[in-house]
């Protein structure tokens, strides 16, 4: 059946037109401040992006040109927070929304062609427009008074003429008509409509070619939901179906983040030189207490990068194939003590095996003087890659798709949405909920050394002769594994907020090397280098490896607020665990035979109990922290 686009005279002056809606807040004041840093002024520079997103469809060609003529209209949803005034093409379709201003009474314009002097995009002030002269007395209604769009549709009548003829229909005072084709230069340029609402005033998507004034109930797209959400023929508001999704995207972010830090068993003690009264009398370490060690390092905040990327592989936003890649500088830290053999006393504590007593290895103690040095890093970084499917995309309280896909708990919608503040803040935009599934790559470097610097000094026999004790523990944690996740995303003007869940399980390949050796030098000789430190020996030093099973989930939110029509600021939180990887100073075992010992003096002559010993000790892994960027889209 065919569309009438206008209506009587009698109809016209029956209606009000509606109450006027405040949308000059905070956001509209803050971002037009920011587009006048960032944004062209010249003529036809500006991206129509923000219309296609208000509007819902695809912007004409003729938003770029310098002028253009269009007609004006009262805006058909008064309460959807925009202009009370609309721009359209001769079919209909939104081109432009218009604030009227105190000087202009844009109600004796209505139905009138309108020439955009200077087009800025989505919204137009009444003084950017040329406007008409007018030969009729002041408050006459123009026959185009009411200007219909297709949110009003209303049946024809026989031999009733529609806007698509050229002609008005009949009205008490004969509006210009708009020329069809409108003669150059102040011509719309031919290209993509505008958008079509349809009875409940919500736009529609339509498929290409086809002419929404000549649609018949078999033909003409279905307005009663559809089950295929996205489709070109179904019911789509705002930010869903053809062209409502970047093509492309890219966001990079600065890190700021916490990681859970690296326990280590207790490394450097101080204490006094203590004489034992029992014969021999002798000096021994006493009174030891911990100042190295013995609690968690590398906690402390952590600089690093992530970088995004995804395409839309069609142009209805279904299925996307996402990039990320994230991680930390290596972080590091760094202990020294150490004395000239009278103060401070200083050691390295073990448990001695043979006896099951605490032990210390004198670094500055009378007889012996040096220092000791404790290195220690950690470095993480992820990778993924994977396909991005749309599950749903609503606009306001409209549901696209079944409950499984789209319903209270998973789309954003319905029930949802559908009372308290959630309905308020979220059914006045665009939702999409997506799965992802992919692969993820995670690495996880840590590493922990000792080294000792000894000098032997009186009253001790061979005066002179140096030692340098090393032990080093390094771990290295790989995760390969498959990931799925949701992400649920809401746009509103400038505004959006991303939502995301996802669950790498895979394998983590768990690497522990572990090495150690003790250099001497007597004076006058060449330097003897043994294998084994302290708490790095012959019966643990080696490569270990296996593979474990491992979970790898991760929870974010980003915060976003376009500066520009393509450049969007973003702020968020994100939070990663990772289950059975090695962390270095749980694999160092306390327990050392004395006798094993590099020049022990005498050596154990079994070499029982072998101690120090390897065996796999995991621990998980977790890190948080705050994320700041930019975004652009294409």
């Amino acid at each position: 059946m065919a569309f009438v686009l206008a209506s009587a005279a009698s109809v016209a002056l029956a209606q009000q037109a509606p109450a006027r809606r405040n949308v000059r807040d905070a956001d509209r004041a803050a971002g037009e401040l920011i587009d006048s840093f960032f944004d062209s002024a010249a003529d036809g520079s500006r991206s129509m992006r923000p219309v296609k997103n208000a509007l819902g469809g695809q912007p004409s060609k003729a938003s770029v040109r310098p002028q253009w003529t269009a007609r004006l209209a009262r805006n058909p949803k008064a309460d959807d927070g925009n202009p009370p005034y609309v721009l359209i093409d001769r079919y209909g379709g939104i081109q432009r929304y218009v604030e009227p201003t105190p000087t202009v009474n844009l109600d004796r314009y209505l139905g009138q062609t309108i020439t955009v002097r200077r087009d800025t995009g989505h919204t137009l002030l009444a003084s950017q427009l040329e406007l008409p002269k007018l030969a009729r007395p002041a408050g006459a209604v123009v026959g185009g008074g009411d200007v219909r769009l297709a949110a009003a549709e209303e049946p024809a009548t026989p031999g009733e003429p529609t806007l698509a003829d050229g002609a008005a229909a009949a009205e008490a005072i004969p509006a210009e008509p708009l020329p069809d084709p409108i003669p150059q230069p102040q011509s719309m340029v031919e290209g993509q409509q505008g958008p079509w609402l349809d009875a409940a005033g919500n736009p529609i998507n339509l498929p290409e070619g086809s002419d929404p004034l000549y649609l018949d109930e078999s033909e003409g797209p279905h307005l009663q939901g559809c089950a295929s959400c996205g489709s070109a023929v179904c019911q789509a508001q705002g930010g869903c179906g053809l062209g409502s999704r970047p093509v492309l995207w890219v966001r990079g972010e600065y890190l700021a983040w916490w990681a859970d830090g690296m326990d280590i068993p207790p490394l450097v003690v101080r204490g006094d030189a203590v004489t034992n009264p029992d014969p021999p009398p002798a000096q021994v370490f006493g009174n030891a207490f911990v100042v190295y060690g013995n609690q968690t390092i590398l906690d402390g905040v952590r600089s690093g990068g992530r970088v995004r990327a995804g395409y839309w592989l069609d142009d209805y936003g279904q299925t996307a194939i996402e990039g990320e890649y994230f991680g930390f500088g290596q972080i590091s830290e760094q202990f020294n003590d150490g004395g000239d053999g009278t103060f401070p006393i200083v050691g390295r504590p073990f448990i001695d095996a043979t006896t099951g007593l605490n032990a210390v290895e004198d670094v500055s103690f009378p007889g012996i003087r040096g220092s000791v040095v404790v290195n220690s890093d950690s470095k993480f970084q992820s990778a993924g890659i994977g396909l991005r499917r749309n599950l749903c995309c609503a606009s306001g309280q409209t549901c696209c798709g079944d409950p499984v896909t789209c319903g209270s708990q998973v789309g954003g919608c319905g029930a949802g949405v559908g009372g308290g503040p959630c309905a308020t803040l979220f059914g006045k935009g665009t939702r999409h909920t997506d799965v992802y599934f992919g692969f993820r790559w995670a690495q996880l470097q840590e590493g922990l050394a000792i080294q000792e610097n000894l000098e032997v000094i009186a009253p001790s026999t061979d005066v002179g002769t140096t030692f340098q004790v090393n032990d080093a523990f390094n771990v290295n944690n790989e995760f390969v594994g498959g990931e799925i996740g949701f992400i649920w995303d809401w746009d509103y003007r400038r505004w959006s907020l991303e939502a995301l869940t996802k669950l790498g399980v895979g394998s983590t390949r768990q690497r522990v090397n572990i090495s150690g050796s003790t250099t001497r030098t007597e004076p006058g000789e060449d330097p003897e280098t043994r294998s084994g430190g302290l708490l790095a020996q012959d019966s643990n030093i080696g490569n270990y490896e296996r593979n474990e099973l491992s979970v790898l989930p991760q929870l974010g939110v980003t915060l976003g607020y376009k500066l520009t029509e393509r450049l969007k600021l973003t702020g968020g939180y994100t939070f990663v665990y990772w289950s059975n990887v090695v962390r270095p100073g749980d694999q160092i075992d306390p327990e050392v035979n004395p006798g094993n010992l590099p020049f022990a003096n005498p050596p154990d002559a079994d070499g029982l109990p072998a101690r120090p010993q390897f065996s796999f000790r995991q621990n998980d892994f977790w890190a948080h922290g705050l994320s700041a960027g930019l975004e652009y889209q294409w």
